[in-house]
């Protein structure tokens, strides 16, 4: 099993940390940048909504943005798809360590 570093990620305000292999820490910040700005632009639209409910609708919006890049794409970004859904696996692991 590889190394895993400790970094902290916001979102919403909220600081966590996460453990996560050292080559993957760059992604895993751009990616949680990303999914902050998403979620802070869906609780400006929809202040009076939990935190809960911005946290499903915007990984849904973001599944949709996926599905989409998907669907369009006709050159070898299955590769990039599948480095993407490993990502996506060992974020979760590490949310729910």
């Amino acid at each position: 099993m590889a190394n895993l570093t400790p970094i902290k990620i916001r979102l919403l305000g909220k600081d966590y940390t996460l453990r996560v292999a050292e080559e993957d820490e760059l992604a895993t910040l751009e990616m949680a940048e990303y999914l902050d700005k998403k979620l802070t632009t869906f609780k400006k639209a929809h202040p009076e909504q939990s935190d809960l409910t911005a946290a499903v609708i915007t990984g849904l919006a973001i599944t949709e943005e996926l599905f989409i890049e998907r669907a369009s794409s006709l050159d070898p970004g299955e590769h990039v798809n599948g480095v993407l859904t490993d990502l996506e696996k060992k974020l979760s692991k590490a949310l729910l360590s």
